[in-house]
């Protein structure tokens, strides 16, 4: 017990560092908030002085279109004159048919490349001549003397990154798209609100700090289906990084690489009290994969997450005879809008503690705040499944 309390402790100090101290380090505070003058000069996401001598106007988006468009704005595509493709309609088939529905557009930029093997065509890019492209870390690494001719071409490279899923990294993107694209603003309020949410879940967790252990908690991506274990997630990244900041004892906590699946043996061991299963609509998603997010009915979600939850396996699994099993899109993660998924998983941890959490409204309004002519239906987040939908 007493180890797990000081993984608590730990956690909150963290984060609660996170949202107290980066934002003031960075000038992400409504009051400190500058108007941006060119030429513009920061530090990136790869650590790497940028300056940019004037307000781009011909940019290519390598990674992180949805959160480029959340703060740019509709009008923001007029700039875009490239991106990535090949491989969003197949991991991401939801997102990919409300923003193309939505924005037609989309459908008449080149792609680029680089979006599942991170390798950019750099003879396309150059013949596109823009004034800028972004990109990911991944890309950033595995492009690395692509980048140098680029930027030997006068084209300037900015690394970004929402993966690391940490608060510093989220708002650091965030607040250098909306310097980029002249929506200061907009940026800033994304950040105060992404900030305001987290700070408010760790305030209260502190007032309870070493009073209640920890709950047990297995996550798994859906992907591979009812019969074969998904990928799991250390403490380090995506549902691993916001179960065990948040508090809970994470059963993958302890492995070494990011995400792989974790044993039968160990999970039923294990015994969690809480099963999260992530879902979204991956190429070939026709057979029993976990269906979540842009397009998925509630009903469909539904039938797939009992599908996990009668896994023979589980059958004597605390969080299966407690009902407590849960589904979340995991293509909703990364961009300004996943503290709901923080909101959502505290509220399952702790009911008492946070009643009044309405995560699902607070995504709606996300879109609707920043992106109001994306046209979509969806489910983001579902559960508690219950004893009696399991049994029938």
């Amino acid at each position: 017990m007493g180890s797990r309390l000081a993984n608590l402790r730990t956690s909150l100090v963290f984060f609660l560092a996170s949202v107290f101290v980066l934002p003031l380090l960075w000038g992400f505070s409504a009051s400190s908030q500058a108007a941006v003058s060119y030429p513009l000069t920061f530090t990136d996401l790869a650590g790497r002085e940028v300056t940019i001598e004037k307000a781009p106007e011909r940019i290519i988006v390598a990674q992180y279109i949805v959160n480029y468009m959340m703060v740019g704005g509709a009008g923001s595509l007029s700039k875009v004159v490239g991106m990535t493709f090949d491989g969003w309609q197949d991991t991401r088939l939801g997102e990919y048919a409300v923003f193309t529905q939505s924005f037609p557009k989309l459908k008449e930029i080149p792609s680029i490349g680089g979006y599942h093997d991170s390798v950019l065509d750099a003879e396309k890019i150059i013949a596109l001549k823009p004034d800028l492209v972004l990109i990911d870390n991944s890309q950033f690494t595995a492009n690395d003397q692509r980048v140098q001719v680029f930027e030997n071409s006068g084209i300037k490279v900015v690394v970004l990154d929402y993966h690391s899923m940490k608060i510093e990294t989220h708002c650091k993107s965030t607040q250098i798209l909306g310097d980029l694209l002249g929506r200061e603003e907009v940026a800033k309020r994304q950040i105060d609100t992404y900030t305001k949410a987290i700070e408010e879940l760790h305030s209260k967790l502190k007032t309870v700090e070493g009073q209640r252990p920890q709950p047990r908690v297995y996550v798994e991506l859906g992907n591979k289906g009812v019969n074969e274990n998904g990928n799991s997630y250390n403490n380090k990244v995506l549902w691993g990084a916001i179960v065990s900041s948040l508090g809970g004892d994470n059963l993958a906590k302890n492995m070494e690489q990011p995400y792989a699946p974790l044993d039968n043996e160990f999970i039923l061991a294990s015994d969690p009290q809480i099963i999260f299963v992530g879902g979204s609509i991956w190429s070939g998603s026709e057979g029993d994969q976990m269906r979540m997010g842009f397009t998925v009915d509630e009903k469909t979600a539904l039938e797939r997450l009992k599908g996990f939850a009668k896994r023979p396996a589980w059958a004597h699994l605390t969080a299966v005879k407690d009902g407590q099993i849960y589904a979340v899109d995991h293509g909703s993660l990364r961009n300004m809008g996943d503290y709901v998924f923080s909101q959502f998983i505290a509220k399952v941890m702790y009911p008492d503690l946070f009643p009044n959490l309405r995560p699902e409204e607070n995504i709606n309004s996300y879109f609707k705040d920043y992106l109001p002519e994306l046209k979509y239906t969806g489910v983001f987040m579902l559960g508690p499944l219950g004893t009696q939908a399991i049994s029938n």
